[in-house]
């Protein structure tokens, strides 16, 4: 599970606060997506300021992530040339004149200026974004990959038809994959009914979710307390029994180094060995194996291998075991 929030307004900021003290009382990470918007427009004034850093600086000291919202927040981003490559600031500079109107923006400038602000600025490593409005372009995998992001959270499960993370396409097309990985919204805070009245159905998801392993994404913007804040008192302490809760930069380290196990099976008459490679360390980890394979050698300390579900509580490097087949 991870709870997201989206700042992305003026008045956010004042409200980020009360959560983060909830978070902290329930030892729950959070990753915070920041719109690194400097100027005023027509969709509000320039809030990341000098009073912004120091409410962000706290938040990475309070164990948050801080991750990239865009710029200026548009629309339309999805409709934005990419750009050059070249933006930079403080000569980049969008606006948004209206609905629909936006000028100067590029989708290039949109990551790699937020990116340079946050982390010159707050003293992070920028490894997540999310989008305005949730507005994709077809280029934002390669643009994600071009300008060092290696997570993402854009897109919402139902959309994708998935509660998976999985590695974004090339132009969103079926032809190549990337090395971003996308971790689909389950939960957000805008649709009726108001959020507090949904975090039975909420954590009814949550528990389908648990028994295969689905991720619970939760978006919010923290832009009042009232009805928002009352959902994440409610969900957050029955949440803890049933799911590990952390950042997307934690989760997306955890399935990069999921991804690149690499799993060889040899059988000799009724014996069979395992052989599991991992390149990076990785906790945490279930295999599903048949029914009828029977641990023959000592399991790891902490494995356990119940009705075809193996889990292995750390893997690093090649482990090796034997099973023999019933």
């Amino acid at each position: 599970a991870v709870m997201s929030f989206d700042i992305d307004y003026v008045k956010s900021l004042q409200n980020i606060a009360p959560y983060q003290e909830l978070l902290t009382q329930n030892q729950a990470a959070a990753t915070y997506f920041i719109q690194t918007k400097y100027f005023r427009d027509y969709l509000d004034s320039g809030f990341f300021n000098d009073s912004a850093l120091d409410v962000l600086r706290w938040l990475r000291q309070s164990g948050a992530e801080i991750s990239s919202h865009s710029v200026c927040h548009s629309k339309i981003f999805n409709l934005l040339p990419l750009g050059t490559g070249t933006e930079m600031f403080p000569d980049y500079q969008p606006r948004v004149h209206g609905e629909g109107d936006t000028r100067g923006a590029t989708v290039l400038g949109e990551l790699r200026v937020s990116k340079f602000l946050l982390e010159h600025l707050i003293g992070v490593q920028v490894r997540s974004f999310r989008p305005g409005h949730l507005a994709c372009p077809p280029s934002l995998p390669q643009a994600l990959e071009a300008t060092g992001y290696r997570y993402a959270s854009s897109v919402t499960a139902a959309n994708v038809m998935t509660y998976l993370p999985y590695r974004k396409n090339y132009n969103r097309q079926y032809g190549a994959s990337t090395s971003v990985f996308e971790f689909p919204v389950a939960i957000e805070d805008e649709h009726p009914p108001e959020m507090d009245q949904r975090a039975d159905k909420a954590l009814d998801l949550a528990n389908q979710l648990a028994q295969y392993g689905g991720t619970f994404i939760v978006l919010s913007h923290p832009n009042i307390l009232g009805y928002k804040f009352r959902f994440f008192e409610k969900i957050l302490p029955k949440l803890r029994p049933m799911a590990w809760i952390g950042t997307i930069g934690q989760l997306g380290d955890w399935w990069q180094a999921r991804d690149r196990l690499e799993i060889d099976v040899t059988r000799r008459d009724r014996q069979v060995n395992l052989t599991v490679t991992a390149p990076e360390r990785i906790q945490g980890v279930t295999l599903h194996v048949p029914d009828r394979w029977k641990a023959v050698s000592a399991l790891p300390k902490g494995a356990r291998l119940e009705g075809g579900r193996l889990f292995l509580p750390e893997l690093d490097g090649r482990t090796i075991l034997t099973f023999q087949e019933d």
